[in-house]
């Protein structure tokens, strides 16, 4: 994740234990720039929207036992060591943010890449003009950022 605290909002917790579907739902909405992207932006009859709930879908189907989709955003939620473990990084770091992200909104993680800069790393941010989703919505300009990080020096 890019931001610390990962607050995940009560309602979408509540969802994704009692109602997993009207969760995966409120996910694919929000966490999207568009639910129909232009023709071909993602080569032809690509529909991020309906992928992402098929995967989702699936995902919730994996594990009879455990609800792994709640189990995740709980697990998010909970976590508490983002400040110590960005100290603990040995390289450069790359935060990819969506411009469009009603998620994590990029400003969201300012507190770990000032934290990241304190502790002598090397940051870099890239912007995507999209949401949350940024490999499935905007995969070149991601792979790009990348690439981009990885080759300087």
């Amino acid at each position: 994740g890019t931001a610390y605290p990962m607050k995940v909002a009560q309602a979408l917790l509540d969802a994704s234990l009692n109602e997993p579907m009207k969760a995966l739902k409120m996910i694919n909405v929000f966490s999207r720039s568009t639910l129909a992207a232009p023709p071909s932006a993602l080569g032809p009859g690509t529909w991020v929207y309906g992928a992402s709930m098929a995967l989702g879908r699936r995902v919730l189907a994996s594990n009879a036992e455990v609800n792994v989709f709640h189990r995740g955003f709980k697990a998010c939620d909970s976590y508490v060591n983002g400040e110590t473990a960005i100290t603990q990084i040995t390289c450069s770091v790359l935060f990819v943010l969506g411009a469009q992200d009603q998620m994590t909104q990029a400003k969201a993680a300012k507190p770990l890449m000032d934290k990241a800069g304190a502790s002598g790393k090397t940051v870099r941010v890239a912007r995507v003009p999209v949401g949350h989703h940024q490999m499935t919505e905007a995969p070149e300009e991601t792979l790009f950022a990348m690439r981009d990080f990885l080759n300087t020096p």
